[in-house]
């Protein structure tokens, strides 16, 4: 059914590259939802009236490689699970197609607001150095010693903008999750993220996935990596959206 929903995808008009630039909203609101693959195909006529598809040289689905970086201890992962609010995610993101890499420290201020600092790289990361350490130290009261890598993450993206261009849409799939000893894959889940500079913004989608009674849903990747290669772990305070992502899944 899934692929149903990828061939009609053809019917968005599409965007580029440097248009979407203009709405890089790197300092933002975000909505997330976990949909099964019934729901996205009923997403269409929606996404097909009201949003253009990043389309480059012809392809409308991309690659996307992530290293996710913590404290040995888990440090990001338990500010997450304990519910602080300036807390933050460090990783480094290769875009597979066109071979672009990026560290970027995400830093949760408020509820639902997110800013990101972002920095070019030549490759891909897999060790901090002193020069990045003092970076994330810089966003955070707590002290970081051990910074290391945590978890590779993989997936496939999809990218849409409003046709006003003030509003991103990303859908992610077939989210893979790999380290030094386990691997585990995401199957029948599918992310979708609306991104706005303010929370009072119209937005088609949201208004959408309301009357379909669709929930807004927490999901962090990093998060769900940890949890499921890490099944050690303390999850207590993330049981109950584990528990929605299976019946959503089901």
């Amino acid at each position: 059914m899934f692929n149903k929903f990828l061939s009609n995808l053809q019917q968005l008009n599409p965007t580029t590259l440097s248009e979407l630039d203009s709405v890089s909203l790197q300092n933002r609101i975000d909505s997330k939802y976990i949909l099964n693959e019934k729901e996205m195909v009923n997403l269409l006529p929606c996404l097909i009236e009201n949003y253009k598809i990043l389309t480059i040289k012809d392809e409308r689905i991309f690659s996307y490689e992530n290293n996710y970086f913590d404290t040995s201890d888990y440090l990001f992962f338990k500010d997450h699970h304990n519910g602080y609010a300036n807390r933050i995610k460090v990783r480094s993101r290769r875009y597979v197609e066109s071979d672009l890499c990026f560290f970027e420290i995400k830093k949760k201020e408020k509820v639902n607001r997110t800013n990101k600092h972002r920095e070019s790289l030549v490759s891909l990361v897999s060790d901090i150095n002193e020069e990045k350490r003092e970076l994330i130290q810089s966003f955070t009261r707590k002290e970081l010693i051990d910074l290391q890598l945590i978890l590779k993450n993989n997936f496939k993206r999809i990218t849409l903008v409003n046709n006003e261009f003030t509003e991103r849409v990303t859908i992610d799939f077939k989210i893979h999750f790999a380290d030094d000893t386990n691997e585990v894959n995401f199957e029948g889940i599918t992310v979708v993220e609306i991104k706005q500079s303010k929370s009072s913004q119209a937005s088609p989608l949201v208004s959408f996935l309301k009357e379909s009674n669709t929930r807004e849903q927490s999901f962090s990747k990093y998060i769900f990596g940890v949890i499921s290669l890490k099944p050690e772990i303390k999850k207590n305070n993330f049981l109950p959206i584990l528990k929605n992502i299976n019946k959503i899944k089901n």
